[in-house]
């Protein structure tokens, strides 16, 4: 009698196992946008959302129009940086190209004034700026001034032809230029300035040349940043971001780089 009980029993565990559906035991959550809405209105912390975002599935809408709106909403900068993240896609890339020296950072970790990144692999490289001096070499009535690098080439290295680059300046603050590579020198260097004058007067102009400078593809990033792409493939060489406004005490800085 006792093993006729037994039987029953597990009969019936396994009916009930059977009737609940399939789809139950796999069901997977998935965060949207109105997910992340929700959880700042129940006034949870701002890191457990953003661990909730990365460890977790989405499908979050990051059209301008979504971004605006989650902002409105309350949606902190750090929180939209984790869904933009999140929503890319994007995952390290394993290629055997080395990224340059300097801190690789996640998009959350990046600072927020007087830096540039360029964006390798998926994650952003600071870069280092250099010091330059002005040099202002006078002849008969003429002069020329040149910005001077230490070093033939720069220590900054990249053998990405259109490098990305995010930016707190923007490229009318720091325009991306080409620099005359270094000789037997061991300098490099960009004109800037130039003049003649007469004993009665003259003319002297100053400023990075339009020759000089790179064209590039500008996107203003949602935590407002600068993102910039060079309109064509750059050509080895070397080139720098110039600080165009910051040489008028006779020395200034360039975020320099060299493309290989």
């Amino acid at each position: 009698m006792k093993m006729t009980r037994v039987v029953l029993a597990l009969v019936l565990v396994a009916a009930v196992c059977l009737s609940v559906p399939a789809s139950t035991s796999i069901a997977q959550e998935v965060l949207t946008n109105d997910s992340v809405i929700q959880m700042i209105k129940a006034g949870l912390p701002e890191a457990v959302i953003i661990g909730k975002i990365k460890s977790t599935a989405s499908k979050f809408d990051l059209k301008t129009d979504s971004l605006v709106g989650l902002k409105k909403a309350g949606v902190s900068d750090k929180v939209l940086e984790a869904m933009v993240a999140a929503g890319s896609g994007s995952a390290p890339t394993t290629g055997a190209v080395p990224a340059p020296p300097g801190p690789a950072m996640a998009a959350g970790a990046l600072k927020n004034q007087d830096v540039i990144y360029q964006l390798v692999g998926g994650k952003y490289v600071e870069m280092f700026a250099t010091s330059a001096n002005l040099e202002t070499n006078m002849a008969f009535f003429q002069s020329k001034s040149e910005v001077v690098l230490d070093g033939r080439k720069a220590q900054y290295r990249t053998t990405d032809k259109q490098p990305v680059f995010l930016s707190t300046y923007s490229s009318t603050d720091a325009p991306l230029v080409r620099l005359k590579q270094g000789d037997e020198h061991n300098d490099r260097n960009l004109k800037i300035g130039s003049g003649a004058f007469m004993p009665f007067g003259g003319t002297q102009k100053m400023g990075v040349r339009n020759e000089d400078k790179i064209a590039v593809s500008i996107e203003r990033d949602p935590r407002g940043f600068y993102k910039m792409t060079p309109s064509a493939p750059l050509a080895p060489g070397e080139y720098g971001f110039i600080l165009a406004t910051g040489f008028g005490a006779g020395s200034g800085k360039i975020y320099d780089f060299g493309v290989d």
